[in-house]
Order: structure tokens, then sequence, then C-alpha cells
């Protein structure tokens, strides 16, 4: 191998050492150095003019080179700069997985990085996409197990308790009880619900209610629907025994979304009302009934709902409501507070147009 005069001179100067035992440490610096780059042409290079300035080293040398192949040896290539604080803010917002974050974060980095402006859009647009395909996965598997449930499969509820205790003046105790369930299916929804209250006051049962109702709902598209109602209902302070409502229309989902929902119905209904003795005539009418069902997740652990119903006869109006505020404990066990009213134009005598109620029940969903 030919080295050039230059070369030569410099690696002299660089070598050069008197005879010593031991290769001086500097020229096996330099050799291992030369090593490290992977370069045979500049290992060649070192190894000749150490070779030529330390000839009574070069057993030792040839020893530091025994090992060396320009194959084995794999250049260090220089670290890749790091990432920019943008870029590191997008990647963890992507991972999160949660959409609105990543568009958040995409907007702030192209605004504070406006040349890697086309780089994130891209990132944004490959997270979109890929949301579009987990989302239609997920809604694919949805409709497929909700297609495949048995009747008594996919329910949902709710059971509810609370009681009142008072002494003295007024001894009064009382109960409350009530279940509520809902299934979901593939192109219609049922929901099932029971509730009674009864109380004694001196002795005496001043409250006793009872409600039973069914509803089945028929989807016609993503908000309207068809809708089925029976109930069956028992109040002693109303003065009836008895009270059967069947009724069927058409309904339409204003709201649908996850935190608030609102939905509206009406149709032609029949009533009829069997009374205590002495507290009205028994009775049996066609009439119409109006409803609207009202939800508000207000947080993560408060939530406000409303249910509202209109009858409307030849005889009488009655219209009845609830509000319910329900608070979370923790995991399925909740705090409610409900507020019940019911109006009646044309009640049986001795009985007010209004009546309500105000209940605090604890929850528990399954």
């Amino acid at each position: 191998m030919k080295v050039s005069p230059r070369l030569a001179a410099l690696g002299l100067a660089l070598f050069a050492s008197p005879a010593q035992a031991q290769l001086a440490d500097p020229v096996r610096a330099m050799i291992e150095a030369a090593i490290a780059t992977g370069d045979a042409d500049k290992v060649d290079t070192v190894a000749a003019i150490a070779r030529t300035t330390n000839p009574d080293h070069v057993a030792e040398i040839d020893a530091l080179l025994a090992g060396f192949s320009a194959n084995e040896i794999v250049p260090v290539e220089p670290a890749p700069p790091p990432p920019k604080p943008t870029r590191v803010l997008l990647d963890a917002a992507i991972a999160s997985g949660k959409d609105r974050d990543v568009e958040t974060v995409g907007k702030l980095a192209k605004a504070a990085s406006p040349e890697d402006a086309a780089e994130i859009d891209q990132l944004l647009a490959d997270y979109r996409a890929r949301r579009e395909r987990e989302k239609a996965a997920a809604a694919a598997a949805a409709r497929t197990k909700l297609a495949n449930a048995k009747f008594w499969q996919n329910w949902k509820g709710e059971g509810q308790i609370g009681a009142m205790f008072s002494s003295g003046n007024t001894d009064a105790a009382g109960i409350n009880l009530g279940v509520a369930l809902k299934r979901q299916g593939l192109n219609w929804d049922q929901r099932f619900l029971a509730r009674t209250d009864y109380q004694r006051t001196n002795g005496r049962k001043s409250t006793e209610r009872y409600l039973v109702e069914y509803e089945p709902q028929v989807r016609l598209g993503e908000r309207a629907f068809v809708f089925g109602l029976g109930r069956w209902e028992r109040d002693f302070k109303l003065g009836f025994t008895a009270r059967w409502n069947t009724s069927a229309g058409l309904g339409y989902k204003l709201f649908d979304d996850k935190d608030l929902s609102l939905s509206v119905k009406a149709g032609p209904a029949w009533r009829e009302t069997v009374y205590r003795p002495g507290r009205g005539q028994d009775e049996s009418e066609l009439t119409g009934l109006g409803g609207l069902d009202f939800g508000w997740q207000m947080s993560p652990t408060v939530k406000l709902t409303q249910v509202a119903s209109t009858t409307v006869s030849e005889r009488n109006v009655t219209a009845a409501s609830q509000t319910a505020l329900n608070a979370k404990i923790n995991g399925a066990l909740s705090a409610r507070m409900t507020y019940a009213a019911e109006v009646d134009s044309n009640p049986p005598p001795g009985v007010e147009k209004l009546d309500t109620q105000t209940r605090f029940t604890l929850v528990y969903g399954f």
C-alpha cells in the first residue's frame, strides 16, 4: 500500500518513540480508533505507519489487528436529533386514542411549528383513518352481538330503596321500592318499570301506590320510532284500586348524545279506571297520550332526568311528571332525590287536584 509523504511524516511525529517493552498508549489508541471506524483503508494506513515507527512492536500491532474485518465491524452511526417537543406531545395524544385531545394538540402543534404543518396534517389524517376503521369494526361487532342475543340477555337496570320514619306528634313510617330495566336490541328496545310507595301515619294507612309499566320501541330510523305502552296503577290516596292504560304511537329523538338525550312521543290511548267504593264511578274511555323523556349527564357523577306524560280525555286532563337528580357515590351505588307531581283536572270527591311527593333513595345499578 502506498503512503503519502505527508501522512508518513505525520505518523512519524505521532508514533515515533524509543524502543520499549510495551506499545505506547497513544499508538494503541490510534489503532483502536481506526478499527472503530470500520474503514479498512484507514486501518491499513494507521497500521503501516505504526509498524514503520515501532518495529519492535510489530507482533503486538498484528495482534491488535488480528480480529479486524471490514465486514464484521459496523461503523457507529451518529445519534439522530431529538424529536421536537410538539411531535412528542402529538405522539402522546395519538397513543391515548382520545379524538378530542388529538385534534386539540394537532392544532396547537401546527401553530407552534408551521414549518412542520404538512407532516402534522399527514399524522392526523392517518390517525383519523385508523379511528374510523376501528369504530366501524366495533359497530359491526356490536350489531352482530345484538342480533345473536337471546331474549333474556342484554338487560341492564337499577334497583332503588328508600325509607322514612318519624315519631312524636306524628308517628309515621314508610318505604318505597322500585326496579327499572332496559334492553337494547338490534332494531327495537324494551323498558320495564315497577315501583311501590307505602306509608302509615298514626297507625293508619296514608299512602299506598303501585305502578307497573312496560314499553317496547321499534326504531324507524336513527331518530324516529314506534312505541307501545302498557301501564297498571293503584293509588289509595287518589281513590282508585286499578287504572289500566294502553297506548301506541310515534316518537322522535330530538337529542340522542351520550351526555344529552330528549325524546317526545304521542298517540291514542285507552284508559279504564276502577274506583274505591264512594270515590267515583268506574269508567272506560278513549284518550290521547303525550310524553317526554329527558336525560342530562351534568358531570361524570351527576345526572338529571325528567319523565313526563299527559293524558287528555273528554272528562279530564291528567298530567304526571317525575324529576330525579342522581349522584354517584361509588361503583354502582348512587343517591337519588326525586320530585313527582300529578295533576288531575277533575279528581274524585275529596281529592286535591295536585298531588306531589319527594323521595330520597339509594340506587344500585346492574
